[in-house]
């Protein structure tokens, strides 16, 4: 009997399961679609574009000078703005020394001239009367030997004795060497005056270097400048060639940044010396923006950032705000490329596809890069005009896809998939 209830139960469940199965409703037939994807579109448009370069540089003094004491003694005064970060206006007194001594010796060099010039007058007064002399001296020997020439033919007519003719003749032998003892007195005398002019220029000499020595006791600065560093004080004591303080000139300032060899090879064909640039401090609120031109190129190439050192001056501070040591951001235009196209990056594949909506379709287009710019990127590609180019980017991407341009009612029958790739959903 259990074995019948048993086989009995079992056949039961079989035929009610197969009722069941026979009996069961037909599942309900899904309409199949195709799905599309919602983009963001651009219009193609052909311009010229000049994308911007940019880099980080550092601010340094074009010109740094290490002022020194060029004549010792005592200190009794000190700018008051002569200390680190003090702002120093061109030719403004910044130290004095003592200058008692140096006066005295521009004194005594002035007494020397003035004894040098009066030496020189006496000598050429001497010279004078020398010359007189000699003019004496020839009047008297010529006026001898006419009285010679007369005794000599009043000899010869017997009227006169020989011993009165000897005596004439004595007489300009006399006057002839008084004619050349005052001749060779002019020589020395000449020698005289030469001397003592030499004694003058000497003189002058040492009254120009003592008034140099007493202007050198007072320290002024040659062009307007910054301190970087200053310790003397009222009362020290300087020596000769003793440091007095550091400075750089306050309208000479330039940034030195790198750019990379691609960056430096792009710019060499239209000229990088005289190129502009943008020199931005990024602070709080508002950023500072000095303008520069790029005034020489590094003598070696930076191999620790890989890339070549540019220098650029400023041409302007305001204030004198930005200080050596600054950390800046350098911008700078680069080529310019015509019949180009700027695209968001986000349009750009990594095989260098682009894709464009052709009836509501995915098509590729093999785009070339031209250059970069910021967040865009320039490329060249066979377009269209009236080709939209798709700036959504989408893992499912490719010939073919079926998309919904965002602001445009989906094609019917499909239904758009909101979900997109990471990146802006707009044109850029």
């Amino acid at each position: 009997m259990r074995i019948l209830i048993a086989i009995a139960i079992v056949a039961g469940a079989v035929f009610i399961s197969m009722g069941m199965i026979k009996n069961q409703p037909e599942p309900v037939q899904r309409e199949e679609f195709e799905r599309s994807f919602t983009v963001s579109v651009i219009d193609f448009e052909l311009g010229t574009f000049t994308p911007s370069i940019s880099a980080y540089g550092e601010i340094t003094a074009a010109q740094t000078l290490n002022i020194r004491a060029p004549a010792a003694g005592d200190v009794i005064f000190v700018a008051d703005n002569l200390r680190a970060g003090g702002l120093l206006d061109a030719g403004q007194v910044l130290v004095k020394v003592d200058p008692f001594d140096y006066e005295l010796s521009l004194s005594d060099a002035k007494t020397s001239f003035a004894d040098a010039n009066s030496s020189l007058s006496e000598a050429e007064e001497q010279l004078r009367i020398q010359r007189l002399n000699v003019d004496y001296a020839q009047n008297s020997l010529e006026l001898g030997q006419a009285d010679l020439t007369r005794a000599k033919a009043l000899f010869d007519r017997g009227s006169l004795t020989s011993q009165q003719l000897e005596a004439r003749e004595l007489v300009v032998s006399q006057r002839d060497q008084s004619l050349r003892q005052a001749q060779s007195n002019i020589v020395l005398q000449e020698a005289a005056v030469n001397r003592r002019a030499t004694a003058i220029e000497t003189a002058e000499r040492s009254v120009k270097r003592a008034e140099r020595a007493l202007a050198e006791t007072t320290i002024t600065t040659p062009y307007d400048a910054v301190v970087v560093s200053s310790s003397v004080v009222v009362g020290a004591t300087f020596g000769q060639g003793e440091a007095v303080a550091s400075v750089y000139q306050a309208n000479a300032l330039e940034v030195r940044f790198t750019l990379s060899e691609n960056q430096y090879g792009q710019l060499l064909s239209s000229g990088i010396i005289g190129r502009q640039v943008e020199i931005v401090w990024d602070i709080e609120p508002t950023p500072i923006r000095v303008n520069g031109v790029i005034s020489r190129i590094g003598a070696q190439a930076n191999a620790a950032q890989g890339g070549v050192e540019l220098f650029a001056t400023l041409e302007n501070s305001p204030d004198g705000t930005i200080r050596p040591g600054t950390f800046v951001s350098v911008n700078l235009a680069g080529l310019s490329f015509e019949n180009a196209v700027s695209i968001p990056e986000t349009a750009l594949y990594a095989d260098g596809n682009i894709y464009i909506v052709k009836e509501r379709r995915m098509k590729s287009v093999q785009a070339q890069i031209l250059a970069r710019d910021g967040e865009n990127v320039i490329i060249s590609a066979p377009l269209d005009v009236g080709d939209r180019i798709i700036t959504t980017r989408l893992a499912q991407a490719g010939d073919g896809v079926l998309v919904a341009i965002e602001g445009e009612e989906p094609i019917d029958g499909t239904e758009p998939d909101e979900e997109q790739g990471p990146g802006p959903q707009h044109p850029g």
